[in-house]
């Protein structure tokens, strides 16, 4: 009888210790299937979305919070001006605003940035602008920040909007 009682918590604990000693890497992000279907929706293939990707992010499990590994390619364009294409996610809830989120996906819920925080940029305009639902073109001078609990690490200051105006700049950075 006692080996019937022994036999499952034995099982059971040797179970937990090797749940609980195992290293287990958690998602840094949005969820996969999340994600999967936002690949299918339209996204900006600016190039600097590109250069932001390869921005190392990491997840403290415990605080539940992230950081950021910036690379060199990306610290050279602190204070620069740049142009950038992207989603807008309004953080005010006026018809016109100015401060807003700027995102390489499409949004598709309104309480959640969509993407990795390496996909989203904190944008400050001079002037309020109006919701667009396409993609906008946004130039403005580039700081690098720490919000590990909004998750933002890339902020656009004096940004102006762009669109039905061509660029007014290639974003020419100093080579690293």
């Amino acid at each position: 009888m006692l080996t019937k009682t022994i036999k499952p918590v034995a099982i059971l604990i040797t179970f937990l210790l090797l749940c609980g000693f195992s290293k287990q890497e958690a998602p840094v992000g949005q969820p996969g299937a999340e994600r999967k279907a936002q690949d299918a929706l339209p996204q900006s293939n600016d190039n600097i979305w590109k250069v932001f990707a390869k921005c190392a992010v990491h997840l403290d499990q415990k605080k539940y919070t992230y950081s950021i590994t910036l690379t060199d390619e990306v610290k050279v364009m602190e204070g620069q001006k740049l142009t950038i294409s992207g989603f807008m996610l309004p953080l005010e809830p006026k018809e016109k605003f100015t401060h807003y989120l700027l995102s390489k996906r499409t949004p598709t819920c309104p309480f959640c940035p969509p993407g990795e925080p390496n996909e989203i940029i904190e944008v400050f305009s001079k002037k309020p602008v109006g919701w667009d639902e396409g993609i906008v073109i946004v130039t403005g001078t580039m700081k690098f920040t720490s919000n590990p609990e909004m998750d933002l690490f890339f902020q656009m200051q004096n940004a102006e909007s762009m669109n039905n105006k061509p660029p007014a700049n290639k974003n020419k950075l100093p080579p690293v």
